[in-house]
């Protein structure tokens, strides 16, 4: 049990603990109050992989963002990876997608390296609650339209991560949060992804369709279990 120095975490909102605090973090980020990452930070002391890490009695850094890509969380992984860590690593929809926008303004899905992430993740709800504050996407609607493509790149990121955890000497487990069914991520439970797991188990969906505290209560108790019998075959 003591082979990790802390668990790190990457992924999208679910990994992010969004809707866990409060609503009013995300009212917060909506109005320009709180930068994304801001607004995610309370949700965090909540998320599963916090609860792993006290259960594993680490301390826990969470590099999730709500709305957040793939693409960025390969790219925080590249950046914040240390050796002996335990990676918990949350794939999206692949459609997700990230660019550089260092441009002065309050742009809905950017974070603080100037990121934005782009989506159908910022459209519906979420786009109409940005309006109260003349919050935008800059080109979210033309993403959409005419560049986003449906070519699926998760075992293409999946090998990336596996490498370079393994080049820190870090232990990677590989979730899908998505509905999509990938036979190469670690299982929950026996299900292919988090979404399916949740819904399966009939935990209370919230209003921007997150899952609540029962949920990721009941993962991290599932990957504890996992981290211990990866120790009693080591």
């Amino acid at each position: 049990m003591n082979k990790f120095n802390k668990v790190i975490a990457f992924g999208d909102s679910h990994v992010a603990g969004c809707e866990l605090s409060s609503e009013s973090s995300l009212d917060d980020y909506l109005s320009g109050k709180l930068t994304l990452e801001e607004a995610d930070a309370p949700g965090k002391m909540l998320a599963f992989p916090q609860k792993l890490a006290d259960k594993l009695n680490l301390p826990c850094e969470n590099y999730a963002l709500t709305g957040g890509s793939n693409d960025r969380s390969l790219r925080k992984l590249i950046e914040m990876i240390d050796s002996n860590s335990l990676v918990i690593f949350g794939y999206t929809s692949p459609d997700r997608k990230e660019f550089y926008y260092p441009d002065k303004g309050l742009y809905l899905g950017r974070d603080n390296d100037n990121f934005i992430q782009a989506g159908i993740q910022w459209t519906g709800a979420i786009d109409i609650a940005s309006k109260k504050s003349n919050m935008v996407h800059p080109f979210n609607k033309v993403f959409l339209k005419t560049m986003q493509r449906s070519y699926d790149n998760v075992k293409d990121i999946y090998v990336c991560v596996d490498s370079i955890c393994k080049a820190h000497r870090a232990h990677v487990l590989h979730l899908n949060m998505t509905a999509n069914s990938y036979d190469f991520t670690d299982t929950i439970d026996g299900y292919s992804s988090y979404l399916s797991w949740c819904k399966d188990q009939n935990f209370k969906q919230l209003p921007f369709l997150h899952y609540g505290i029962d949920a990721h209560t009941k993962l991290s108790e599932i990957l504890y279990d996992k981290i211990l019998g990866l120790s009693s075959n080591s």
